[in-house]
């Protein structure tokens, strides 16, 4: 396997060096103790290792990692570093090793030996995998992943194709996942997570927690056969909303639907879709706006259903509506004419008794 070492340490670079070639079957193309210089030469040395310090003056190691696995990504990453409070950010991007200074030899040689391992198989993947590789291809042609189902309106739920319901390992993972499925698979920049989620820590905590949570939200989407939904690049994470099928989905082809005459015969449908405001039990402050605009969304859906509904069909919409706006009087008044012209005068004056209390509360 070719190498190449990065760390602004001299010493740190000769002492791994020696360690490698007591290893056996590493050989070092590449010593840096800047990482620009490493870059510049990454893309013609094409290393299969990459062994880097993480904290270094002109570029941090974790960010140099994901530049260099750009320029070599069939490379493996091992960072060796006097810091332990990198390790979950480290694993994040796929490093195959965390090695703490001063580095031991032994580890060193088990991580060498399992890159060994993974190269070759990568090798041989390249050699036999292609006829497999397009027979795997033809094979899934025409299937695609069934979807999980996404619960947002009155509390967050997500369901497997099964109907289980999945638990979240803490709150804050439920959250995360939350607040980068707000963003509809936009990429999210790491800091404005920080910031949003978890202001109330120092810089460090906030850092700490935040890649435990990645960590678990990963876990838990790959026990479930999804391990590719969360993606990361460019300090930015995103979800892979294809994966997922939610209730906003339904309520956004309502909003957009131009002849709703076509859904009244699923009325009951739609007025069970709305089972709340957009992540009510939950309270999530960042939230609130979208929440305002799905609950407007949603009313002017009812009220286009209202003119063309049959006046049974009117009586379920007044009453959602009242649910929804339960102090717009102009509701009752509807509602009760509606109830009255279909001879239900026991609900009429249930009704007019509703609109009586809410005057004077």
């Amino acid at each position: 396997m070719k190498a190449i070492i990065i760390d602004d340490e001299q010493i740190a670079l000769d002492v791994i060096e020696i360690f490698l070639g007591e290893i056996g079957g590493v050989t070092v193309v590449g010593k840096y103790k800047r990482v620009r210089d490493a870059l510049n030469d990454a893309v013609s040395l094409q290393p299969d290792l990459i062994i880097l310090d993480i904290e270094m003056p002109e570029q941090n190691g974790l960010s140099a990692a994901e530049r260099l696995k750009q320029s070599c990504p069939s490379a493996e990453i091992i960072f060796a570093t006097a810091h332990a409070n990198y390790a979950v950010e480290a694993f994040d991007r796929e490093a195959l090793a965390y090695l703490l200074k001063p580095v031991d030899k032994q580890r060193l040689a088990k991580a060498v030996a399992r890159a060994s391992m993974l190269l070759t198989g990568k090798s041989t993947a390249l050699v036999q995998g292609t006829e497999a590789a397009q027979a795997e291809q033809l094979k899934h042609e025409d299937s695609t992943v069934t979807p999980l189902k996404l619960k947002t309106l009155g509390s967050l739920e997500l369901y497997t194709t099964d109907g289980k319901l999945i638990k979240w390992r803490t709150k804050k993972t439920k959250e995360l996942f939350a607040y980068l499925w707000h963003h509809q698979g936009n990429p999210v920049y790491k800091y404005a997570i920080l910031d949003d989620l978890w202001q109330e820590y120092s810089a460090q905590q906030a850092q700490r927690l935040f890649h435990t949570t990645v960590y678990y939200l990963r876990s838990m989407f790959k026990a479930e056969g999804y391990p590719e939904i969360l993606s990361y690049g460019d300090e930015r994470y995103w979800l892979n909303l294809s994966v997922l099928s939610s209730d906003i989905d339904q309520l956004a082809t309502l909003s957009n639907d131009h002849s709703l005459e076509s859904r009244i015969t699923d009325l009951k449908s739609i007025l069970s879709l709305y089972g709340g405001d957009y992540f009510e039990k939950e309270h999530y402050t960042w939230a609130v706006s979208r929440k305002m605009t799905l609950h407007t969304d949603y009313v002017n859906v009812l009220l286009r259903l209202k003119k063309i509904s049959s006046k049974e069909d009117q009586i379920m919409l007044l009453y959602k509506l009242i649910e929804l706006d339960s102090d717009n009087e102009r509701y009752y008044d509807e509602l009760t004419s509606c109830l009255e012209e279909q001879g239900e005068t026991t609900g009429a004056k249930q009704v007019q008794r509703m609109k009586e209390e809410l005057q004077l509360s």
